[in-house]
This record gives C-alpha cells, structure tokens and sequence, in this order.
C-alpha cells in the first residue's frame, strides 16, 4: 500500500544527503594535503612527494603544498627537482602577494650551490641579503671558496666501493682487517624471524680483497643478534668493547640534521665469541636531543661523539668524553675552532688527527670533511681536506689509516650506485719495497717479519720473493724491526715525504753463529761504555744494521761479505764517532775490533792506542769550510723526517730568507761529497744537490750547532731538495 512521505522527513532525507555529498566530495580534495602534511612532519619524504603531487594536480597554486614538495626533493637529494620547485614557490609567491617574497630564496641558493653552480647561487643569495645579511655573505664566501679550489689537484684518489648497491650504505669503520658499515640493502636477506624484508639499515662487515677493493659483505652480527637501524659505530682497538649510534635513518632521506635525525648511544662489551653482551646506552644520551658518530681513540680510553644538546654552538657539535672504569665522563665540547653556528658530524680520531664533517665551514656545498690538528691538548687550526673526498653534496663519515694508506667516506654525489654510497679513499705515496736476503750468499728469505711495532702498527712478511712492499703517505717516520728465526735481527729507518717516490730498500739478515762482534771503549781511558748505539750502514744498498753496546760494550752486526759498510757510534755525552769497514769474503769475524769514542768533557789529543792491531775511530771535528748536501727547504725544522739520512752524515738544517734548509755534511771534498750524493739519490731524494758550506749559523735539532765534518774540515754538502 502506498504511504505519502511526511514533508518535514522528507527535507531532513534532502540534508542528510547534501551534506554527505559536500562531505565526500570535500574530502577528495583535503585528504591527499592532510596525508601528505602528516609524512611530512613523520620525515618519510619519498612518500610525501607522491602525495604532495596529487594534491597539486588538484590545486596547483597551492603554495605550502608547492614549498614542501621542494623541501621533500631537497631531503632526497633530487635537487634539479628542488630548484625547480623552489623557483616555481617564487615566481607563484610574486603573483599571489604581489610583492617579493624571500622566504624560498635561502633554499634555493643552498640547492643551486649542491648542483655546483656556485655564481647563479649568489645572485640568489644576493637577493636574500636584505633578509639575513649575515648567512647570505657566508653563504657567498664559500661559493667563492668553493670556485677557487674545486680545480686544484688533490692528493687524494677516491673509487666508488663494489660493495654499493642501490640502496644506503654509510658508516664504515674499522675492524681489524676489516670494514663495519650499514646499509638499508634487500638483496641480502636474513633467514631469522622478524626479516620482513623492507629497508632497514642493518650492519655487514667485508673483507679488504686482493684488488684493495671490498669482498661482497656479510652480516656483521648472526640473526638472533641483529637490530635494525644501527650505525655508525666505533670498535675499541683492543677489540673489548664497541659504541654504536641507534638511528632513524630512511632509506633515500640524507642524513642530515635538518631532516630529522634522531641519534642514541649505546656501548656494548664484545665477548670472547664476538657477540655483543651487557649493552647500555650511554649515560648522557638525551631525550630532546641526538648524540651519535662516536670514534674512539687508539688506546681506547677517550670517545669523541656528535651532538646538538643545548650547550653547544649551533646545530650539531662534536664532544670528547673519557673512559672512568666502567663509566664515561661528561661531554666536553671541543670550542668553537672545531664547532661552528652550524653541524659538525662524523668525526674520526687517528694519531693525533681529528677529521669531521661540517655544513658551515667554508666547503664546495652540503657537507664537507675537515681535518683539525690537535696541539698541546688542544684543536687550534682546521684544513679542508680539498677535492676527491669533498663535493658540492653530502660527504661525511670520513676514517683513514695512515699507515696502510686506505680510507672510506660516505657521500650521495652524483655517479653513485644509489643514495649514500661507500667510497674507497687513498693518498698520494712513496711505494717502499723492503727487501730481505740472507746475508751469506744474497737469497731471498721468505716470510721474514716486517715488525711496524714502533709504529703502532703491526707485523707483516715478505713473499716468497723475499719481498714486503707498502704505500707510505707524507710523515712516516718509522724505525722497522726485520726478523726471521735462526738470523741475527736488524733494523731499518723507514722516512717518506709523500711524492710519490718509488724506493728500494734492501736488508740482509745474517744467520747465528755469522755474525761480526766488536766493542767500544772510552777514548780517554779505555773504560766499556755501554748504551752506545752502532749504526753499520750499507754504502752499496743503503739499508742499515742497529744494534747497541752491552754493559760489556760488547755489541754484534750482521754484516753482507764483500761489502763497504760506514758505521756510527753514537751515545749522549760522547763525540759522534765514523769509521768504514770492507767485509771482503766474510772469513775474518775481527775486522769490527775495538772503536773509541771521545767524550765531550775532553781536551786535547785523545790517548795513544794501547792495543795495537784495533781499529782507530777519528772523532768529528767541527765545522770548518766545505761541501754539503742539500736534501729539502721547508716552513720548519722537521729534521726527523729525514733521519733515514743520518747513515751518510749529520743531519742538520741551516736557517735562510724563512726557509729551513735540510743539509747532511760536512765534506771535506767535492768527490767525497758527489760520491754520497749518488746514494742520498738512490734513497728517493732525486732533487739533491751539492752545495757549498761555510758552517756559520749551521744548527741540529735543538739549536746545537756546528755539524760535524764527514772526513775533515770542509766547506762542501749536499742539498737533497727544496719543497714549499
């Protein structure tokens, strides 16, 4: 049966489907912004550009829909995408408000500076003066900085790693023979519960191969002990303990503060087994604030950290904190010279160096490595480590071993494999082979140790080839222990000057029971003195033999047959002593016999031997007139750098127009001064020369002056090069 509908139902029916009809259809058009704002604000900026895309095919005039589309390719490191959609916030800006606005402009020029076109990014900041003067003129300084050295060479060579995929790898840090990083690689997968697959960072570990390039890695820790989104981490030298960085990095986002970082210490002892136990996050971790990137010190006892907790100088800065027992003292903020108004990240501590990252000092565009020199306690000057490691994009993360000449550096420039990319880093070197023959008939010996033990480094062997060789970076200064079992050890001086010199440097071990005995006696009284050492230097290969004198003043060399030696007695107190030996056929042990050395309290004319048959040892004279060689002029009297030397004559260096100028000598003849000469250049020192030497003003290290003359008064030495 047919009812009539009541007039008052019937209008309430209309509005109830009106308003959810204005409701849906309003919807549509508010829910993509709200959803897009909201990944925003959680940092996911690879979702929040699809959705900010959407809403713009909605409303394309919508200027924080516009603005935060360009800060989200920004934070993704797509800045082509960036600077258009900054430009358009601009021209959209000038047309809605009809007035300049210069709100994107500081965005734009930071954006224009990472595609490295540092002039049209000063016009930008140009305009954005009258807004903020101050980081406008900052910001325009380091273009010029930037313009000025991105053509300079570098003395550092850097190769994407193999073990780079598309995804974030970043953190490296060393683990003995090998490197720790994370990534937010898939392609790896983990046969544990709790895998799900998606693109947490997680940690791996890789072998150095037999190219100098990474093996494919491995997971660091097994399933059961796996966390995600762990790294970067430090390891304890000692192998004890480790300091990791708990972190919220997303796969594709930059790693940098104003994206959203969200950092926590933890340090955990290191088992036995290698498993991670006891963990603990770091007393002075906050909750309003990061602290991450810790790098520890060789002795394992001081942590340096990054932070942007309330005390410091801008953003993030970097802090030491050192090792109590158990515990961790307060962070200490590093100053003001180190840290800046902006973030310092990523530092790494070796031998007395501080490398970090920074957005704020003067670099080529997002963030740079610096190196900080420590003295007496304290950071007092930073150097940018110049092209190759930096680029107009992110480069942080930086570690390196000086002596094994190899580093990493994480940066996103373009070229990678895929967002953050792990890069190999290596310097400029002298390429040292040492190689090691049995002194008796010139065989080479295999698996003798190279000990880098004084060095603080470790031990190596030769090949079968009797072979060791090594790329050695500027500053070396290493006396090297070579040993084998069944054979007299001996000693080697190893000095490098980073220039790309090619050396040879061969040592002769002598089996027990073939060795050279001798002694040494006071001069005035024919007293032992013990403590002298005895330097025995190979005139043919320039490889030495270091030993010291008993309490007997007894002492033995392993010497080579048919070889001139020069040997050197040396002791606090005493005239520095010479005297030169020819080995001949190896059958007479006794030709070392007794050496005299004079001590500096005398005067006149040293004593008559009484034991005819020894060897007479003529004290050095000071200098007269004669010839030197001349090695090097440098900015300071860096004279033990130059001590592999010292086997041909004093090292000494001579003051002149601000230059210290490396000499060894004194010679009393041009052909005796020629005749080292030779050798000095076979040592690497191709740009010695002789020069003559008058002797005035001639100083050692410590201010002692006069060096001695090598075979009598002489005006004549020998320059071995000149450096600026």
């Amino acid at each position: 049966m047919y009812h009539p509908m009541n007039p008052l139902r019937s209008l309430c029916l209309v509005l109830i489907l009106t308003t959810a009809t204005y409701v849906t259809t309003s919807a549509q058009f508010t829910t993509p912004i709200i959803k897009a704002n909201k990944q925003y604000e959680l940092h996911a900026y690879n979702l929040a550009i699809q959705t900010y895309l959407l809403s713009l095919d909605r409303r394309p005039n919508n200027l924080d829909a516009i603005a935060k589309l360009a800060d989200c390719y920004f934070y993704t490191n797509q800045m082509e995408q960036a600077e258009s959609r900054y430009r358009e916030w601009i021209e959209k800006s000038k047309q809605q408000r009809k007035s300049f606005v210069s709100e994107p402009l500081l965005r734009l020029g930071k954006t224009l500076i990472a595609l490295a076109r540092y002039d049209e990014a000063k016009e930008v900041l140009r305009a954005y003066q009258q807004k903020d003067p101050a980081e406008s003129n900052r910001l325009s300084q380091a273009c010029d900085f930037a313009k000025t050295q991105l053509g300079v060479p570098s003395s550092y060579l850097v190769s994407n790693e193999f073990i780079n995929s598309p995804s974030a790898e970043f953190g490296a840090a060393f683990l003995g023979n090998q490197v720790a990083f994370s990534s937010a690689r898939t392609d790896i997968q983990r046969t544990s519960a709790g895998w799900t697959g998606k693109a947490y960072n997680q940690l791996f570990r890789s072998r150095l191969g037999a190219n100098e390039f990474l093996d494919p890695p491995v997971f660091l820790k097994s399933g059961l002990e796996n966390e995600y989104n762990v790294g970067p981490l430090a390891f304890a030298p000692n192998g004890e303990y480790v300091v990791y960085t708990k972190n919220n990095f997303t796969d594709g986002t930059r790693q940098i503060p104003s994206a959203g970082m969200e950092l926590s210490l933890h340090i955990a002892q290191i088992s036995s087994t290698g498993q991670w136990v006891n963990s603990r996050p770091y007393a002075y971790n906050g909750t309003d604030y990061s602290t991450g990137f810790p790098t520890i010190s060789q002795d394992g006892e001081t942590m340096y950290f990054a932070s942007d907790r309330p005390d410091g100088f801008g953003g993030f800065d970097i802090y030491v904190s050192y090792r109590m027992g158990n515990t961790w003292s307060a962070p200490e903020n590093l100053g003001p010279i180190v840290n800046t108004p902006g973030n310092e990240l990523s530092p790494y501590f070796h031998n007395q160096t501080l490398y970090f990252s920074s957005d704020w000092h003067p670099g080529f565009g997002g963030f740079d490595v610096f190196r900080a020199e420590r003295t007496n306690g304290r950071f007092l000057k930073i150097y940018h480590l110049g092209n190759a490691v930096n680029s107009p994009r992110d480069d942080y993360g930086f570690i390196f071993d000086d002596f094994k000449n190899i580093g990493y550096v994480t940066s996103n420039r373009p070229g990678g494999k895929g967002n953050e990319d792990i890069y190999k880093v290596f310097r400029s070197a002298d390429n040292i082979v040492i190689r090691v023959k049995n002194a008796s008939d010139g065989q080479p010996l295999e698996a003798a140790i190279v000990d880098f033990s004084s060095c603080g480094e470790q031990a190596f062997q030769t090949d079968a080839s009797g072979l060791y060789s090594f790329q050695a970076v500027q500053g070396l200064n290493c006396r090297v222990v070579i040993r084998k079992e069944g054979y007299l050890s001996s000693t080697l001086q190893v000095s490098t000057v980073g220039l790309n010199n090619s050396r040879r440097l061969e040592v002769s071990l002598t089996r027990l029971g073939e060795e050279y005995p001798g002694k040494v006696v006071s001069a005035l009284n024919g007293a032992s003195i013990a403590g002298v050492k005895v330097i025995a230097a190979n005139l043919r290969t320039q490889s030495t033999v270091e030993t010291s004198t008993d309490m007997n003043g007894d002492y033995a060399l392993a010497l080579s047959p048919n070889t001139p030696y020069s040997i050197r007695f040396s002791r606090p107190g005493f005239l520095e002593a010479n005297m030169n030996v020819q080995t001949g056929d190896g059958r007479n042990r006794s030709i070392l016999n007794i050496a005299r050395i004079t001590p500096t309290t005398t005067t006149g004319t040293p004593p008559v031997d009484p034991n005819p048959g020894t060897t007479p040892v003529t004290p050095s004279p000071g200098v007269g007139a004669g010839y030197a060689i001349q090695v090097a002029a440098i900015g300071s009297p860096m004279l033990q750098s130059f001590s592999d030397l010292e086997p041909y004559g004093q090292v000494y260096y001579k003051q002149e127009g601000g230059r210290y100028k490396i000499r060894v000598g004194v010679f009393d003849s041009r052909d005796r001064a020629s005749a080292v000469l030779n050798s000095v250049k076979r040592q690497g020192y191709r740009g010695a020369f002789i020069v003559d030497e008058v002797g005035q003003e001639a100083e050692k290290g410590g201010g002692v002056t006069n060096p001695p003359v090598a075979g009598g008064n002489s005006r004549y030495k020998i320059q071995l090069a000149a450096y600026s």
